[in-house]
């Protein structure tokens, strides 16, 4: 990790912080960041990358790349010192799964299921296109300083965020769906580690829809599948093109679906997570 960037700063985990209490299992002394603030304790894409940081501390970079990583959010948490617990589950020639877990004092804060895979046939398609976003330099970087949106919040001054496909916050086309681009301010590079953080970066999508009462989205669960393995090409100053879509809701539960792009068009993850509809306290 290069410090010079503040997602790496605040994922940076040292060598000595780590013991490995058995053959396959280790705890790792950590410090949950105050600088990815939501409503409510810190954004889950920096608690994933957190989580997904140190699976890949005890387990250093192969011929395996991150697949997957579903993570389910148990308890609010909050800025300070904090353990992870990191279980490999199968460490094989071509597949290995780790569960990695956040506890802080005597709760669990969240865990991921974490898999590893090396590549295997030369065999690839892809039906989903990239959708028309205007060019990035075309649109204005969001400044949420500027809104009184109840979504300018503090984790969100670390991107670099423009919107170029549904409504900002504040308006509606009950299309239930958003986007644009996005790249960390700093010009930290996109690897894994950052597309998960990012991938749980944007606002809802479900508040583009015309709901009978204004709602906070908390979620329970976000999986991220990757299908890039290789970010070594990537310049710096790329952005990664999102859409976000809510298309299902049900019971106070809604599902939203991602998807994200190189700025060539090639889908790099899809995502998807599950959040509750919680009333906005006035």
């Amino acid at each position: 990790m290069d410090v010079h960037f503040q997602l790496d700063r605040d994922l940076n985990i040292q060598s000595a912080d780590c013991s490995q209490t058995s053959e396959d299992q280790w705890l790792i002394d950590v410090s949950i960041s105050d600088q990815w603030q939501v409503i409510v304790g810190p954004n889950g894409g920096y608690l994933g990358a957190l989580l997904l940081a140190g699976v890949k501390t005890v387990n250093p970079p192969g011929l395996q790349f991150v697949r997957s990583v579903a993570v389910n959010f148990i308890s609010p948490s909050v800025p300070g010192p904090a353990q992870l617990s990191i279980q490999c589950i199968k460490q094989g020639r071509t597949t290995s799964l780790f569960q990695s877990k956040l506890n802080q004092g005597n709760r669990n804060i969240a865990q991921a299921t974490v898999t590893l895979a090396s590549d295997r046939l030369p065999i690839s398609f892809c039906d989903p296109t990239m959708p028309q976003i205007p060019a990035a330099d075309t649109l204005k970087p969001m400044n949420w300083s500027r809104t009184n949106s109840d979504f300018a919040v503090p984790f969100r001054g670390h991107y670099d965020q423009r919107v170029g496909l549904g409504p900002i916050p504040g308006e509606k086309d009950d299309s239930g769906r958003i986007g644009g681009w996005m790249r960390f301010k700093d010009l930290r590079p996109i690897d894994d580690l950052g597309l998960l953080a990012m991938s749980d970066g944007w606002y809802p999508s479900v508040i583009s829809r015309n709901l009978p009462q204004a709602v906070h989205v908390p979620s329970l669960d976000h999986t991220l599948h990757f299908l890039c393995s290789d970010f070594s090409s990537f310049d710096p100053h790329a952005f990664v093109g999102f859409e976000f879509v809510t298309e299902i809701a049900a019971a106070g539960y809604l599902i939203e679906d991602g998807k994200m792009f190189s700025e060539s068009g090639q889908l790099l993850a899809i995502s998807r997570q599950m959040a509750a509809m919680v009333p906005f306290e006035v």
